[in-house]
């Protein structure tokens, strides 16, 4: 939701922090907690205040951080003149770029789900608790800090004020692999952290996927434990896996498409109905081989096994497969390229482009499921020069020491 406010009645430029209480915001209070940011003296973060910057020395964001227990949050950012994106957590998109006229500001509201990685149940000492396999970067992202961050890019990362207050609302929980996982870092990205800028309404989507994840991973890992114990009557669950599962080269985690990739599938429905919830299925995203002017599909029989058993066991279906097939050979194969991070060389893995579109595509098939969501899917492809999105609207959330770096982002020509 966005609506036009009067110019503040002080000079923007000395706007200062309002400081609030040190510990967390809990989710037993409705109380909203209202953040003043400056636009001169930006402090770092500051663990006893529970709030500050978390931008990265020399990036092109300005993220602002407020402790924050593990739950779902509304929040409400005043933008000021000039071009903001607004990004929450590990780089999820939640407003494309906000257009404010000079002498205006705009306040824009979404919600973020904040989680962490600790297991434990009322009954458990959180210190002897279980908790989440993390692995790459993860320690040191955004997704399991206990703080709800706040993310403004482009060129102007007008970012005023934030007003934060705890919520529960209905969730989309996300589960699988690579191309669905919030991507903090350099130009990959994923449709799953694309998605919380397509569907409006008191919902929120929380992202569980991580990269190099299978099924069986996603079990021994917690993961799907984690993300079930997040999980209540009346949410949606979204599962696609595929890209790992059919690598027999990792006997460990392999799953035949023939047999156990669909027990698998089967089991997670199982749990997800268990619990209230509803699946959805998602065929894996097309890898970009192309031949003869044609896609090959790299996920052969996997996602047949998802389509057959979604139909046995009258599970919805989101055919990623075809759908990213069609909007690859409709760009056609050097242009798909465009779409796909390091510079195009990945077949696999999105940049923001490519992720965007893709996102807009499996939320346009959300809509047509019935599943009482408010879903916003415009022309979910745009050729490359018209992608709402610049280079300059992508902000890099990790510095090149870090794992899992690439190349960096250049303008979709």
């Amino acid at each position: 939701m966005i609506k036009n406010n009067q110019t503040f009645g002080i000079s923007l430029a000395v706007c200062v922090f309002t400081l609030v209480a040190s510990t967390a915001l809990a989710q037993t209070t409705s109380m909203p907690q209202s953040f003043t940011l400056s636009s001169t003296e930006r402090l770092a973060y500051d663990a006893t205040k529970g709030q500050g910057y978390v931008s990265i020395a020399g990036g092109n964001e300005v993220a602002f951080a407020i402790a924050a227990a593990p739950g779902d949050y509304r929040v409400t950012a005043t933008v000021g003149a000039g071009r903001t994106t607004l990004w929450a957590e590990d780089r999820r998109l939640v407003t494309g770029p906000v257009v404010v006229p000079a002498g205006q500001t705009r306040d824009v509201s979404f919600i973020v789900n904040v989680r962490n990685a600790i297991m434990a149940t009322a009954e458990q000492d959180a210190t002897k608790a279980p908790r989440v396999g993390l692995r790459g970067d993860e320690p040191d992202g955004r997704n399991w800090d206990d703080m709800l961050t706040v993310s403004a890019s482009g060129p102007d990362k007008a970012l005023l004020a934030l007003k934060v207050e705890p919520v529960q609302v209905r969730r989309i929980l996300l589960a699988g692999d690579s191309t669905v996982s919030d991507q903090a870092g350099s130009d990959f990205a994923s449709w799953g952290q694309m998605l919380p800028r397509f569907v409006g309404g008191d919902v929120v989507v929380a992202n569980h996927a991580r990269g190099g994840e299978t099924m069986k991973s996603f079990v021994t890992s917690l993961r799907w434990d984690k993300l079930l114990s997040e999980t209540r009557a009346g949410d949606i669950v979204i599962i696609q896996f595929g890209h790992n599962d059919e690598k027999k080269q990792w006997p460990r985690t392999y799953l035949g498409a023939d047999g156990a990739y669909g027990a698998y599938l089967a089991a997670f429905v199982a749990e997800v109905r268990q619990r209230g919830a509803q699946p959805v299925l998602v065929t894996p995203v097309a890898r970009r081989f192309f031949e003869n002017g044609k896609i090959r599909n790299t996920h052969e029989g996997y996602d047949a096994a998802v389509r057959d058993t979604a139909q046995k066991l009258g599970v919805p279906v989101i055919d990623l497969t075809a759908l990213s097939t069609s909007f690859y050979e409709t760009l056609g194969s050097e242009r798909s390229a465009l779409a796909f991070g390091n510079r195009g060389q990945d077949k696999t893995h999105h940049n923001a482009y490519g992720a965007w579109a893709i996102a807009c595509l499996a939320a346009g098939e959300l809509k047509t499921l019935d599943l009482g969501l408010v879903i916003d899917a415009p022309d979910c492809a745009p050729a490359p020069k018209d992608f709402e999105i610049g280079a300059g609207d992508w902000p890099l959330m990790r510095t090149p020491e870090q794992p899992k770096q690439a190349a960096e982002p250049v303008p979709v020509k």
